[in-house]
């Protein structure tokens, strides 16, 4: 490998570590200050999110009735529009219900929560096995709209499976964590994420204070519960309710350590678990961020590669590592002047790492990272790339966000509390 290369690699991966380094830094920050006291009950681990030791696990017997009893109300519901994924989802009769977990698990018998459940019922009755639960990623990815859009992936499973999914405390249909409006989520953009001076630093630093405040502001009786170990629970309680003796899991990124977690809380309650694109359960929030910018960078050489190959029609050139120094370059003009849009927002440096990222997960998306660098390179526009990023972020064409972000950083901090 030539010192060249190496270069052109190490400049790439900085430039897509920036946004995650800067998501990390906000998040820390803003874990340090407020939220509940020191002395309060929680069922979190206090020692984060690597403790190989969390609290035991209540029994059946130590949750209520009105829990452990319930019956969700299955009722048929419109597949939510895929964001990701194929949306080839496997017929339309998706059903949607609720239900109830406690908010504390330290406290079952105190305030409860409502959880968002979807489910396509097994094609096969008669040879049916159970309930396969998913959880597509996150921390605060939404199951209620990953599954009908990956659900053509997952065929074949449904001949003998319900595939089960849902959208964990915090996330969602589920009770969510909010810290901003749309409207002030879209504002933010105009921050830089990725500050190179002191202003910057400050100006970011401000931005991250007022989010947190603003979780604790709409959010704040969520905060302390919205973690791994809660969600895990939370698991098995849906395991009880949906009539399963043992649990089918498949988690992908994320949900690789809530699987986790759920197995190391209740071995014995494990039917069958498939655990996708691992998460290192003992990395901290710095290794983890870092560990992830490594997989987008891999991603990223696989496409520059891919490109290359189909020549004029590629829009860094057929030189992949001419084509990671095209790309590093305009980043670097983006967060000097972001780009205009027919929406009227700009595409900012952060938004192009986002659109980029958001193509990275799947080679189904390479084509519209594509599509998203000719019109940016070529025609000096940054629609593509920035609706790329909104789907990544949960935008919808009509200004709302899903809260995955808010639940995500939620979630992080919690962990580190």
């Amino acid at each position: 490998m030539s010192s060249s290369l190496r270069t052109i690699r190490t400049r790439a991966t900085r430039a897509l570590v920036s946004a995650t380094a800067a998501v990390t830094l906000i998040a820390v920050a803003g874990c340090s200050g407020g939220g509940k006291d020191q002395g309060e009950a929680s069922a979190t681990p206090s020692s984060g999110r690597s403790s190989t030791a969390p609290a035991a696990p209540p029994g059946a017997s130590g949750l209520p009735g009105s829990l452990t009893g319930q019956k969700p109300h299955w009722k048929g519901c419109e597949a939510p529009s895929a964001l990701q994924g194929t949306g080839k989802a496997p017929g339309n009769d998706w059903e949607c219900a609720d239900l109830s977990v406690p908010l504390d698990w330290a406290k079952p018998d105190g305030a409860t929560i409502d959880l968002a459940m979807i489910r396509a019922k097994a094609a096969d009755q008669d040879k049916r096995i159970g309930s396969l639960v998913f959880n597509f990623g996150g921390p605060g990815g939404s199951g209620v709209s990953s599954l009908p859009g990956f659900g053509g992936d997952y065929e074949k499973l449904r001949s003998r499976y319900d595939l089960v999914s849902f959208d964990p405390r915090g996330v969602g249909e589920s009770e969510g964590v909010t810290c901003r409006s749309d409207k002030e989520i879209d504002a933010a953009e105009a921050v830089d994420g990725t500050p190179d001076d002191a202003a910057e630093i400050k100006a970011a630093t401000a931005d991250a204070k007022k989010y947190i405040a603003g979780c604790e502001k709409r959010s704040g009786k969520m905060l302390p519960h919205v973690d791994t170990v809660s969600a895990a629970r939370d698991m098995d309680l849906m395991r009880q309710v949906l009539g399963d003796r043992k649990l089918s899991y498949f988690g992908i990124s994320y949900g690789t350590e809530l699987g986790g977690v759920y197995a190391h809380l209740y071995p014995w309650h494990v039917a069958r678990a498939v655990l996708d694109a691992v998460v290192d359960p003992s990395a901290d929030t710095e290794q983890g961020s870092l560990a992830q910018a490594r997989g987008f960078q891999l991603a990223l050489d696989n496409y520059l590669r891919d490109c290359a190959k189909k020549g004029l029609g590629c829009p860094v050139g057929d030189d992949p590592k001419a084509g990671a120094e095209k790309i590093v370059t305009l980043l670097k003009k983006l967060d000097k002047k972001p780009l205009d849009t027919d929406s009227g927002r700009k595409l900012t440096q952060g938004g192009a790492l986002g659109g980029i990222a958001a193509a990275l997960y799947s080679k189904d998306s390479w084509k519209y990272l594509t599509l998203g660098l000719q019109e940016v390179l070529m025609l000096d526009k940054g629609n593509l790339l920035l609706a790329m990023a909104d789907s990544m972020s949960g935008r919808d064409d009509k200004g709302r966000y899903r809260i995955l972000s808010s639940a995500a950083l939620s979630s992080s901090c919690t962990e580190l509390m």
